[in-house]
């Protein structure tokens, strides 16, 4: 297997981790917190999930595996472990966004439709008091 070839299948490694990562994280963010924005507003908190998730998989595979060469980027040296960092640590905080923008209207509605059904009978019998 030749050096492109390796990297190719180490760079889909990281993507496909990142993302069976995110699905985790997303279903679990998902249970705790119900979505109310629609599909839209569930791939924007499932890509920030996985960009978060991917972070750390990306950070071994580059470096136990690929060991890159510094970049010039901008006038400065780096290392493309932290451009990787910064990448995925801004994709994440731009889909969380997005997903809060997508999200708030839908939300402010199910709080409204909450409070305006009241305190029920079965509220009060599954409330534990």
């Amino acid at each position: 297997m030749n050096a492109s070839t390796f990297e190719l299948s180490a760079l889909i490694a990281m993507i496909a981790i990142g993302l069976l990562l995110g699905r985790e994280v997303h279903k679990r963010s998902a249970s705790q917190r119900l979505i109310h924005g629609g599909a839209v507003s569930s791939l924007f908190n499932y890509l920030s999930a996985s960009c978060f998730a991917g972070i750390l998989p990306t950070v071994l595979i580059i470096v136990i595996i690929l060991r890159p060469e510094n970049v010039i980027f901008a006038g400065i040296i780096w290392h493309p472990l932290i451009l990787a960092v910064l990448a995925l640590g801004l994709g994440s905080y731009l889909f969380a966004l997005l997903h809060a923008l997508v999200e708030r209207g839908p939300m402010a509605r199910a709080i409204r439709a909450e409070a305006a059904r009241g305190w029920t009978e079965e509220d009060a019998r599954s409330s534990g008091l």
